[in-house]
């Protein structure tokens, strides 16, 4: 998880460093009357998006985010039905935010409309302050919404949301980072076309560099959780009570091939033997399946049946390395039978 800081730091200080905000808070259509950048001004409607205003792309323009930017909401599709797209290529940065509001990056928001970011690059930071901070793939029935997380590109949210059930939006990995602070919301079954699709990218659990629960799905909209071979998901422990923990609201979840991280945070040192239940339904009598492809060394990962049902309703971690008095009695051990044999 640490290596998503220096990216998110560097971010931060882009926009230390950047030219001061000419105004506290400026709204802006996409025009596309000069060409597809969104650093020129003279491609929106009242100057470039600043502060806590909205920026808004539709009417089919195709936008490409050139260099680091920073503003509120960023709505897709937001009153013309067309084919909007933003495309986070290389390397810059884009932090979105402002209080009050959820829906802070908007992808496809009118019937007819669809609206796709292809991140393949640079940081997306999208976060209010108040842990609902959204990244909604789909506002209306009738529109859709697709995410491409791909290549280096960081996603790092507090809310993914799909929208309502009824609506087609779907969210693509293939690579980069996912971090995701509070919940992965409202993804519907993959086999009805709007599903998480999470294949080589390292999902974040919780907050960098601290601990959070992340929620997948909701109680009214059953959730199948795939993470394909070369996907990652990534933990962080920093004591036997407090450590990453995925709630799972749903189905099923299978992570057959999968890569898994765990991180120790500050000076934590788990007995040998401790176990941290980090993957749990809420439903108990559902169940995960799926032997990870490589885990972190010093440690065992299996689903376990914790209430005596016969489903494996709980991914269960068990710390297996020596603890560190452990070691140095061993090598005290194997000193003295060396001077021994001597």
């Amino acid at each position: 998880m640490r290596r998503c800081v220096g990216v998110l730091m560097l971010c931060s200080i882009l926009l230390v460093l950047g030219p001061t905000a000419k105004a506290a808070n400026v709204s802006s259509s996409f025009t596309g009357a000069v060409n597809s950048n969104w650093s020129n001004a003279g491609n929106w409607s009242a100057g470039l998006p600043e502060g806590t205003g909205t920026a808004t792309i539709g009417d089919s323009n195709i936008v490409f985010l050139d260099t680091s930017q920073a503003c509120g909401p960023v709505l897709l599709n937001s009153g013309v039905a067309g084919n909007a797209v933003l495309n986070i290529t290389n390397g810059s940065n884009l932090t979105l935010g402002k209080a009050g509001s959820s829906e802070i990056f908007g992808l496809s928001r009118v019937a007819g409309g669809t609206g796709t970011v292809n991140h393949s690059a640079g940081t997306v930071l999208v976060n209010n302050g108040d842990g609902l901070a959204e990244v909604r793939l789909v506002n209306v029935a009738g529109a859709t919404g697709t995410y491409n997380l791909s290549g280096t590109g960081i996603l790092d949210t507090e809310v993914l949301s799909k929208g309502n059930s009824s609506r087609n939006g779907v969210w693509n990995a293939t690579g980069g980072t996912l971090v995701v602070r509070n919940m992965i919301y409202r993804f519907g079954l993959q086999s009805a076309g709007y599903g998480f699709n999470q294949g080589d990218c390292t999902l974040e659990v919780g907050a960098i560099n601290s601990v959070a629960t992340l929620n997948v799905g909701n109680s009214t909209n059953a959730t199948d959780y795939t993470v394909d071979a070369g996907g990652t998901i990534a933990l962080d422990i920093a004591s036997d009570t407090s450590f990453d923990k995925i709630l799972q609201i749903g189905n099923v979840a299978n992570t057959l091939g999968a890569s898994l991280q765990i991180g120790l945070l500050g000076a934590y040192n788990p007995l040998q033997g401790t176990t941290f239940d980090v993957w749990t339904f809420t439903d108990l009598s559902k169940a995960g399946s799926g032997a990870f492809a490589s885990i972190t060394a010093g440690w065992a990962a299996s689903w376990v049946d914790t209430n005596a049902d016969s489903s494996t309703d709980t991914l269960r971690l068990t710390y297996t390395a020596p603890e560190p008095a452990t070691l140095v009695l061993l090598g005290l051990g194997l000193l003295a039978i060396r001077r021994n044999k001597k």
